[in-house]
């Protein structure tokens, strides 16, 4: 269903919670809307996933910068395409995705929506945090720096060998015939620190 068409009916209808009817949004929204009660956790879990992928960016240290702003809104947008069946812009069309998040806030249904979702919204919250913790420990704290220095510092090690093990092939040096014990005597001749 399509945003627009939902909040245009959802003027004409008049619909306010009152005493008497305390839920008639909610009521509403169930008649109106199609609103799975569950996703499987794989679901979850990619959902969770696409959110962090769109709101997060790693510099050149390795160090992840987050957006939490757009993190809440498109995680938010990402629920609601997932649990219901109302359809957010792909941006092609005259308003995008965040137009229609204001457009919701501004009618008063984006929390009715988020409630007729219910736990589900916490659970992959929840899902969603832990996934963030752990991106930030694996990439932020100081053993995860010290970790990714290293295995570059490593990375170039392995190049210089490789790189000296080609250039000794190259000279073709037979080093089986070298008497080592006459040189040791230059490196005493070696200034020493």
């Amino acid at each position: 269903m399509n945003i627009l068409d939902l909040i245009k009916d959802f003027k004409e209808k008049k619909i306010i919670n009152t005493q008497i009817k305390p839920n008639a949004v909610c009521d509403y929204l169930k008649e109106k809307l199609e609103v799975k009660d569950y996703l499987p956790f794989a679901d979850k879990r990619e959902l969770c996933a696409n959110v962090l992928n769109a709101c997060n960016t790693k510099d050149e240290s390795g160090f992840v910068k987050v957006d939490s702003v757009s993190r809440y809104i498109v995680f938010t947008i990402s629920m609601i395409s997932a649990y219901t069946n109302l359809e957010f812009s792909s941006g092609d069309e005259e308003f995008d995705s965040l137009d229609e998040y204001d457009m919701l806030c501004q009618n008063k249904l984006l929390n009715p929506i988020l409630e007729v979702i219910g736990d589900e919204y916490a659970t992959c919250n929840n899902l969603l945090n832990m996934m963030m913790d752990d991106i930030i420990a694996n990439n932020n704290t100081i053993e995860a720096m010290l970790g990714n220095a290293l295995g570059k510092v490593i990375d170039s090690i392995d190049g210089l060998i490789d790189t000296l093990a080609d250039k000794v092939d190259e000279l073709n040096l037979d080093l089986s015939q070298i008497d080592i014990d006459k040189y040791k005597g230059l490196l005493d001749l070696l200034p020493k620190k």
